[in-house]
């Protein structure tokens, strides 16, 4: 048994244009990600999607509603998971900041590599994250649908990939080290279709990065440059 699962970044969001946005939870789409929402909703109109699940952070829920309102997918079970970014520095989001005013508390982040350093409350630790999704790489492994689409973000795709191509991890210094190269190196544009495969019985995966949906007429893609 194959199953087929759509992991979905959203569209461009308010922070990813370099707007000022507060609570991550509630940054939303710009126009742009509008376009780029219909160019996914009208990509998944030829599979037989059995599950749409979206994170529970509104630009990844806007991105899902162009998909969502298709008549087609009216009775396709819609639920949210646990599958938002990873939220690391919740104490600057209590005021409005842009992606260039966080960037040094970001590098001095990543520098440090604690995985099991908590920031403040609303955070989560890196050791957390990557727990979230296991989980998540679990409920595909045992999920009954044969299609899924996932409406997520870059680095809760990115983590999933790096898991199934390293395979479990020994939780240090290292490993989250090397979790920020292998973001580095694959960086998803705003709604980027990553399709994964799950190939049951052979017990491994496969997936392709597919970005052709979002090219216009002229050739150009209306893909966002990916940014933290």
């Amino acid at each position: 048994m194959v199953n087929t699962v759509f992991l979905i970044r959203h569209g461009e969001s308010q922070s990813n244009a370099g707007k000022a946005t507060t609570g991550p939870e509630n940054v939303e789409i710009t126009q742009r990600g509008q376009e780029q929402a219909r160019a996914i909703a009208e990509f998944l109109k030829s599979y037989p999607i059995d599950l749409i699940v979206t994170s529970p952070y509104r630009r990844a829920k806007q991105t899902a509603e162009l998909t969502t309102s298709i008549p087609l997918f009216h009775t396709v079970e819609q639920v949210e998971w646990k599958v938002q970014e990873f939220t690391y520095l919740s104490s600057m989001h209590q005021e409005q900041s842009t992606v260039e005013d966080r960037r040094p508390l970001v590098d001095a982040y990543w520098e440090q590599c604690q995985p099991s350093y908590v920031e403040s409350s609303g955070s989560e630790s890196f050791a957390q994250f990557i727990e979230r999704v296991q989980s998540f790489i679990l409920r595909l492994q045992t999920s009954p649908y044969e299609t899924i689409a996932v409406f997520s973000h870059e680095q809760f795709i990115n983590a999933v990939l790096w898991l199934i191509k390293d395979g479990p991890i020994k939780m240090s210094e290292q490993a989250m080290r090397d979790f920020k190269d292998f973001l580095k190196e694959n960086t998803l544009p705003n709604g980027i279709i990553v399709q994964l495969k799950v190939h049951h019985n052979q017990a491994r995966w496969s997936y392709e990065k597919i970005m052709g949906h979002l090219e216009q007429p002229s050739g150009d893609l209306i893909a966002t440059p990916s940014c933290m």
